[in-house]
């Protein structure tokens, strides 16, 4: 008879007090394929769940007759690396292994796992050549590739891409990767969106490396959630064992599983769709460190407007800043000027009207050299209206909420509601007619069409289609943040309407807004070949000399040095708690090294909408989130009340 085998498994289950690994008997039929890292279903309160094996022993601790497991599948989706780094994702977070371990795999496919994933072969030539063709766009940009190869920890300040072909300098950011990989070692590029990947997988095929497909294999994996279920595991499969050197993909590339990693590449680290918005809501960038520090791996965070998060790991010595010599930067980058109220104000009634005479004269002037761009920062055809005689605010009569026109033919209706109003009347002065305050992109690409007859005015905007990039080589793109697509060679000029910080903005607006307007002008050609932007709109002074002298790093430096003063985040760390009022008294009467969390030395207690926010330093904020997890867990088992917990919570639009 042969020995026992006895599976402990993480189940599928959202209730905290479930979170621990539970004993299963492997039966004799499934001892062959059960690994560390397999995915199993077992039953479990008379339901059959998913669930993950982390670990396998000879005996079990549980006094009755374990159930066996039901199924398996046939390769691991894990490693036993992977599943200790997802232990300490779900601490550092606060969260349940199930949940990481969710984040870190997409869903299975049978016939994938089917394929002989034992056979791994690299072309060690393949990867030198490539480096050898990147390296000089690295050289270009300044970004210090060698030393990020062997494992420098850097945040830099980017310029754009000296080839003019994408919106990001993607030759110098796959340069380190490539070098790593021609080591033997593996790299993590992700980037923000489709396109940044799309752009990615484009320079590394033209460095002489492959994508790898199920049939051929390849050099590099593309993860990307618009890929099939099909390819997407495939994928995963294919880096996790170590077919693939160099894994390019979006915010789930961070939790990705590969052998030796040596690098991992961020590009624009402070673009909000690296925070995962699942349980338990970890941050790629955070991810990224803490994966650098556990296999000594360099970090590269790149972007034209660095975070303070990115700063603070700068202050605390663990990464450093690299950038680009001024006169250098001024080279690579387009004119930027801002046409402010004062400046509208001179030019009289013309420079009030959403494309002042003057931008237009110059943004016209400038289709002679190529390509102009005009960026929206609305999406629809007219966000609000007002009335035409007195100026009021056109409001929804049932509900008060503000009035929009989804296109030049449909009636007025209410954003709040959603209720139609064709006979809307103004409540203050009874007059039918009213006015556009608030156009949107489509409203504003019909204006354009109206104002330059004959030249070809190309829409690129997610609710109408975003335009790929290299797609348009002339006339005029109307686009909003993010789907303004590269043109070759840079756009003459760019025309940013409405180029504002959002009003009620939570901490760090001003910085998002310099990020969006600054990846807006890297589309522009250099000032050398006659490339400018110009901003129409009321900036803050600090916002409006970091787009002008191109100085984003500098704006988030002083952005951290402020916040530390202050103590607020980063240099502290964000606990969110939601929950009745007695369930938050009980989690805040808890103790951490003999002292109550609601007066605890480094611990500040802000009142939040629906709960409480807790300001930690950043010594103490492990032991306060174990002793919090306790109580969750705790009010979890008896069922008396529900306590929710978020670690580095984004801070109220107030705080």
């Amino acid at each position: 008879m042969l020995p026992r085998t006895v599976a402990r498994v993480c189940v599928d289950s959202e209730l905290p007090h479930l979170d621990r690994p539970f004993d299963y008997e492997v039966p004799e039929k499934l001892r062959a394929s059960v690994a560390v890292g397999s995915r199993v279903r077992v039953r479990f309160s008379g339901r059959l769940l998913n669930g993950v094996v982390i670990a396998l022993d000879d005996d079990s601790d549980f006094d009755g007759t374990l159930l066996p497991l039901h199924s398996c599948s046939a390769v691991p989706s894990y490693t036993p690396a992977a599943i200790a780094f997802a232990e300490q994702v779900a601490r550092r977070y606060g969260g349940g292994l199930w949940d990481v371990l969710r984040l870190m795999a997409p869903p299975r496919v049978a016939g994938v796992e089917k394929r002989d994933w034992s056979t791994v072969e690299h072309d060690e030539q393949a990867f030198r050549e490539a480096h050898a063709t990147l390296a000089s766009a690295a050289a270009q940009v300044s970004l210090p590739d060698d030393a990020v190869a062997r494992g420098a920890r850097i945040v830099w300040e980017a310029v754009p891409d000296p080839s003019r072909r994408h919106g990001l300098p993607v030759d110098a950011l796959l340069a380190p990767a490539v070098a790593v990989a021609s080591r033997g070692l593996s790299s993590l590029v992700i980037l923000p969106d489709a396109r940044a990947v799309a752009a990615a997988a484009e320079a590394l095929e033209r460095a002489g490396l492959s994508r790898w497909t199920a049939r051929s294999g390849g050099h590099f994996a593309v993860l990307h959630a618009d890929d099939g279920s099909s390819v997407r595991f495939g994928s995963y499969l294919a880096a996790l064992q170590g077919h693939v050197r160099i894994v390019l993909g979006t915010r789930p590339v961070a939790l990705q599983p590969v052998p030796a990693l040596g690098l991992i590449v961020i590009w624009d680290d402070a673009s909000p769709v690296y925070d995962d918005p699942h349980a338990p809501y970890p941050h790629a960038r955070t991810l990224a460190a803490m994966r650098a520090d556990e296999a000594g791996a360099g970090v590269l965070l790149a972007s034209y407007a660095p975070s303070v998060e990115a700063m603070s790991l700068v202050a605390h010595g663990w990464a450093e800043r690299a950038g680009v010599a001024r006169n250098e930067v001024r080279v690579a980058t387009p004119l930027v000027t801002v046409v402010d109220d004062a400046r509208r104000e001179a030019e009289g009634a013309s420079g009030w009207h959403w494309m002042p005479a003057s931008v237009w004269r110059r943004a016209r002037g400038a289709l002679e050299r190529g390509p102009v761009g005009i960026m929206v920062p609305r999406a629809g055809y007219v966000r609000a209206t007002a009335c035409a005689r007195c100026g009021a605010w056109a409001a929804c009569p049932a509900c008060e909420g503000p009035l929009r026109r989804d296109s030049a033919t449909d009636p007025l209706r209410c954003a709040e509601c959603g209720a139609e109003h064709p006979h809307w009347h103004c409540g203050e002065c009874g007059s039918p007619a009213t006015k556009q305050l608030r156009q949107g992109v489509e409203r504003i690409a019909e204006q354009v069409t109206a104002m330059a007859p004959g030249v070809p005015v190309t829409l690129s905007a997610g609710a109408v289609g975003t335009v790929p990039d290299g797609r348009v080589s002339e006339g005029i793109v109307v686009a909003t943040p993010g789907a303004l697509p590269a043109v070759a060679g840079g756009y003459a000029s760019i025309v940013i309407v409405g180029a504002d910080v959002p009003a009620g903005g939570a901490l760090g607006a001003e910085l998002q807004a310099l990020r969006w307007w600054l990846s807006v002008a890297a589309l522009a050609r250099p000032r050398g070949d006659g490339g400018e932007v110009l901003a129409v709109g009321e900036l803050p002074p600090a916002v409006r000399e970091a787009l002008v002298g191109w100085s984003a790093g500098d704006s988030a430096w002083e952005a951290y040095v402020e916040r530390a003063d202050l103590m607020l985040p980063p240099y502290r760390r964000a606990i969110r708690l939601w929950g009745e009022r007695p369930v938050l008294t009980l989690a805040l009467s808890e103790t951490v090294e003999g002292e109550r969390l609601e007066r605890h030395r480094d611990v500040a207690v802000v009142e939040a909408k629906g709960g409480v926010t807790l300001l930690v330093t950043r010594r103490a904020a492990q032991g306060v989130v174990d002793v919090l997890r306790r109580r969750q867990q705790e009010f979890s088992k008896v069922g008396d009340g529900e306590l929710r917990m978020r670690v580095d919570a984004p801070l109220d639009p107030v705080s």
